[in-house]
């Protein structure tokens, strides 16, 4: 921050001495941190590493941001490295912030092979844009958002790899948001909060094209949208290390679950309106004043009433108490992949003391696996996760994101715990309600 003020003061490095985008970096570097360390005292250790991470990378940012500059002014012959690796130090923390709520809600010691392709592409992304694109010549000073400043070597490649990147940051959103709504009660709180988390990447990444949108034909001074896009991604980065934080615990409460999505929901809708908007100002634009001030006011009523209507019923639908249990077809495993045990008790995720993976003395309901269910039916330990699962409301992919294992692999624990606990099809229940209950009784819970 120091060095970043002096670099400023003698007239270096344009918006990347700008000190609301340094202070928003740091920041959030700071709130990742606190993250980190709730993260690991809660037991959930690979949430905490990738948080510690997730600060390391924005620090990493600034440092690279005074290195670029300082190299810039001098002249020296590592100014295009030092800027190419500063030009591509925004990628890491959108990979991790994503990471970092995502780990938050599993209980499985693999790691996710969705958690290996966000990491594999990304990665890609960062070491294909700090190789193939250059700040151009002559190089005055450290560039901006504005498209002209850069010049991509194998163009081909570099938006090959984007949209690779692009595509990765949609993997775990979509993947979360599935597990969320097809799960129930506490398991669809805390798998929506970490969905919401998620979503922050994609929407940064929608902010930054907004940006060259909003230059061009916007005419936005470029300097003003490269702050306001690192104090973006920071915003990201906080967002996500609190949702990560708060899903650990059990995110149960209807007023914290309701804050989240409505944060998600509404940023969306203001980034629609923004892009829209900006197309209709734009000076080409045959509107007058008038009709640009009206168009613009329709689209925040109709956007921003439409989020907040919407995003208020999905926060109801992820913090719905439980009623009846629902009934499923019976497709074999009866109901594997949308049914769950919605009528069960409302129960807590457990600390786990090994980094993220399950103890098998202690499941996903917090009960000791070594009384009363340890025995139901000759379960193994395994098994004993997946009923645990099943009970607190998971639906398969709810269960196969918290235990790290494929819907697959979900289905098949299924099965077998249905003939080791002696459920057939058929009565008024499914069995995945019927094995929930029994879980329950022998774990000395409520129906």
């Amino acid at each position: 921050m120091a060095a970043l003020a002096a670099l400023g003061a003698a007239g270096h490095g344009g918006f990347a001495t700008d000190p609301a985008g340094a202070l928003a970096l740091a920041g959030g570097a700071v709130a990742a941190a606190v993250a980190a360390s709730r993260l690991a005292r809660s037991g959930h250790r690979a949430a905490g590493r990738l948080a510690t991470g997730l600060a390391a990378s924005l620090l990493a940012y600034l440092g690279l941001a005074v290195l670029a500059v300082a190299t810039v002014a001098a002249g020296h012959r590592w100014a295009g490295p030092a800027v190419a690796a500063w030009n591509s130090a925004w990628i890491p923390p959108l990979a991790l912030l994503q990471l970092t709520a995502s780990a938050a809600v599993r209980t499985g010691a693999a790691t996710p092979r969705t958690h290996r392709y966000v990491a594999l592409a990304l990665g890609a992304a960062t070491l294909v844009n700090a190789l193939l694109t250059t700040a151009s010549e002559p190089f005055d000073g450290v560039p901006t958002i504005a498209g002209e400043s850069w010049r991509t070597t194998l163009a081909p490649v570099g938006a090959a790899v984007t949209l690779l990147g692009v595509a990765a940051l949609l993997l775990l959103p979509v993947t979360l948001w599935r597990a969320a709504l097809g799960s129930h009660h506490t398991v669809r709180a805390r798998l929506g909060v970490a969905a919401a988390a998620t979503t922050a990447a994609p929407l940064t990444v929608v902010f930054c094209l907004l940006l060259a949108v909003a230059r061009a034909p916007g005419d936005v001074e470029p300097a003003l949208g490269s702050v306001a896009f690192l104090v973006t991604l920071s915003g990201a980065a906080v967002f996500a290390a609190a949702c990560a934080v708060t899903a650990a615990r059990g995110a149960t409460e209807a007023r914290r679950v309701g804050i989240v999505v409505r944060a998600t929901g509404l940023a969306a809708a203001a980034l629609l309106v923004v892009g829209a908007g900006t197309l209709v100002a734009a000076p080409g634009s045959s509107l007058g004043p008038t009709s640009v001030a009206l168009v613009v006011s329709a689209l925040t009523v109709v956007g921003g009433g439409g989020a907040w209507a919407g995003t208020g019923r999905l926060a109801a639908l992820l913090t719905a108490a439980p009623t009846a249990p629902p009934v499923t077809p019976h497709d074999g495993a009866e109901g594997t992949e949308a049914g769950s045990a919605a009528g069960t008790a409302d129960v807590a995720e457990p600390a786990d003391p090994a980094g993220g993976a399950a103890s098998p003395e202690v499941s996903a309901t917090g009960v000791s696996a070594g009384v009363g269910p340890a025995s139901v039916g000759g379960l193994t330990a395994r098994e004993r996760e997946v009923l645990a699962a099943l009970a607190e409301g998971a639906s398969n992919a709810g269960i196969a994101a918290q235990l790290v294992v494929s819907e697959r692999t979900v289905d098949a624990h299924l099965r077998a715990i249905f003939v080791k606990l002696g459920l057939t099809p058929g009565g008024d229940t499914n069995r995945r309600v019927r094995a929930a209950r029994i879980w329950l009784e022998h774990a000395g819970q409520p129906r």
